[in-house]
Order: C-alpha cells, then structure tokens, then sequence
C-alpha cells in the first residue's frame, strides 16, 4: 500500500491552527498588532533582519552599521510587554514543532541507528 504522506502533511497543517500553542501565539500576535509603536518597530527589525539575512545568503557581510541597528532596534523592541508575549508564544510553538520533526522522523534515525555513534551509556 502506497501512502500519500501530502495528505498527512496537510491534515496537519490545519490540524495546527487549532492547536492551544497557535491559538495563543495569534493571540500575542494580534495584541502586538493593537500597540501600534511596538507593531510599527517590530517590522522595521523583521525587514532589518531578513534584509540581513538576504546579503549573507549571498555571500555579503552586513555593514558594522547595519549590525548595530538591528541590535538597537531588537534591544528596544525586546522592551515591550506585546513582544515579550509574542516571543513567549513562538517559542512554545516552536517546542511543539520540534517534537512532532522528532516524532516525525524517528523511522529515519531507526534506519541509522546501527551505524550512528553511540554515547557511553550504549557501550556496555
């Protein structure tokens, strides 16, 4: 039997909207949204950050200058009570996806184990 794991994939995907994690991550989100300083000051940091991201996947260094901003900024913006919040969620988001990548791919670490090092608990 041929299995479409797509459809598993996409199952989870809605089934992840209804989770207590994204529920209260959205919420966060939302209430950074109503403090329109905060909101305003978080987009400016994420473009920073991607913006960043985007010359160093290309082989560029950002500018000291550059690096410096995004510092500022994020030491401002870590300041407020909305982000704090929404960090807070997004963490234990992201703890939840981590074990369900760990669920997820137990058969292939399985797969391995035979080969993989083992830590001196294992070699008795």
């Amino acid at each position: 039997m041929v299995v479409n794991i797509y459809d598993t994939a996409n199952e989870m995907s809605r089934q992840l909207v209804e989770t207590q994690e994204f529920i209260g991550l959205k919420k966060a989100f939302n209430e950074l949204k109503e403090d329109k300083e905060a909101f305003e000051s978080f987009k400016k940091f994420q473009t920073m950050q991607a913006t960043a991201q985007q010359k160093q996947m290309q082989g560029q260094n950002p500018t000291d200058d550059e690096i410096k901003a995004i510092q500022t900024l994020a030491k401002e913006i870590s300041g407020k009570k909305a982000v704090q919040n929404l960090m807070n969620n997004e963490r234990q988001v992201d703890q939840m996806l981590q074990q369900l990548n760990k669920t997820i791919t137990t058969p292939l670490q399985d797969l391995y184990s035979e080969i993989m090092p083992q830590g001196p608990e294992d070699k008795q």
